[in-house]
């Protein structure tokens, strides 16, 4: 990225400009392949909340099909989509949150209930966020496109993990991010089908096929091409994440999902019953350990897991949900030494709690 950081202008004729054009040019190609799509239904914008949003609103604007003024969005979406429904109301659009079993994934059933002749659009994330579960989107996107229905997913979690996401989920847009496979921050893409009407959200140039205003980022954007051939180890990742787990189980820890639950290897999401999460990050960070829980909040303290609430958990069970995702390079013994301190945590807070009973 280094040198692209003072690069001229894409859209100029000068040299620096063409140079620059020339490393986009070449990024999109990566990613493209990456994604297994075409050249140019590859779109760069800031990210997956953008992504997102010039998915969602963008075709809602581009729709002229009166009779179409649903949009459906699974209730565990990432909040970048959730926070859409404003939007679509405010254009006139009606919302409906599907619901979502305890796995964290859509019912299928409802889902298929749900695609009538009024629905524009379906958003349904390929792997959630929080828990890492993994929906059958292919499935849904069948049904949907049976009755003519669009199709955005939220690709983050799955990007690189999963080859050639187009081509296995057959969804009309999707959404990936740089910074989710070790590119930077502030860079992503959307995956356009081609023939599918979007319009854009930023106006200005040219520029993203006149799909997305603005001079392109492109330090971002060679960067992120960069991340794309990082080699991903799963087969260590998932040794990893199976001993973070079986050692957090026998510590007091709850998993979240069932073992048949389909889950990236890289994710671990569990609750320690009776200890808040807002209290356990706080002991993990001291120790060491990165870890997340539900949204933050304006006032910086956790809300419970929109996640876990809409799949049916209690609001304390909700405010004790726990996620760890595991990176490149760590290994098993690396995360019996994270489930340890977890678990160190975990106690020292339960601990207190009884001194604070017994008195």
């Amino acid at each position: 990225m280094l040198p692209w950081l003072e690069s001229g202008n894409p859209s100029s004729l000068h040299v620096d400009g063409r140079r620059a054009k020339g490393a986009i040019d070449q990024a999109r190609e990566r990613v493209s392949t990456a994604l297994g799509c075409e050249f140019g239904e590859c779109l760069f914008t800031s990210g997956a909340t953008e992504s997102a949003n010039a998915a969602i609103i963008g075709a809602a604007v581009a729709n002229e099909d009166p009779t179409r003024r649903r949009v459906l969005i699974s209730a565990a979406e990432h909040h970048c989509v959730l926070h859409t429904q404003s939007m679509l109301e405010r254009l006139g659009y009606q919302v409906t949150l599907l619901p979502v079993g305890r796995d964290t994934r859509p019912d299928f059933d409802r889902v298929v209930a749900e695609l009538t002749t009024d629905v524009l659009l379906i958003a349904v994330m390929h792997a959630n966020n929080e828990t890492g579960a993994i929906t059958d989107v292919a499935a849904i996107v069948d049904k949907a496109h049976e009755a003519g229905v669009l199709v955005f997913s939220d690709a983050v979690q799955t990007f690189t993990k999963i080859p050639n996401l187009v081509k296995k989920l057959r969804a009309d847009l999707i959404a990936v991010s740089a910074h989710k496979i070790g590119g930077p921050q502030g860079a992503g893409s959307l995956y356009v089908k081609a023939g599918t009407k979007l319009k854009p959200l930023v106006g200005g140039g040219g520029q993203e096929r006149e799909l997305r205003g603005g001079t392109e980022n492109v330090a971002g954007i060679v960067g992120f091409a960069g991340a794309v051939t990082l080699p991903m180890s799963d087969a260590m990742t998932k040794s990893a994440r199976d001993a973070l787990l079986k050692r957090l189980i026998s510590g007091g820890a709850v998993p979240t999902l069932s073992p048949e639950t389909p889950t990236l290897n890289t994710h671990c999401h569990v609750r320690f019953p009776g200890v808040e999460s807002e209290s356990m990050l706080i002991r993990l960070d001291r120790a060491g350990v990165s870890a997340s829980a539900g949204a933050a909040c304006s006032s910086g303290s956790l809300e419970a897991s929109h996640v876990l609430l809409a799949a049916g958990f209690s609001e304390a069970e909700a405010k004790e949900g726990l996620r760890f995702t595991l990176g490149p390079g760590i290994g098993p013994n690396d995360a019996i030494l994270a489930a340890d301190r977890i678990i160190q945590a975990a106690q020292a807070i339960l601990g207190t709690e009884k001194s604070r009973v017994a008195r």
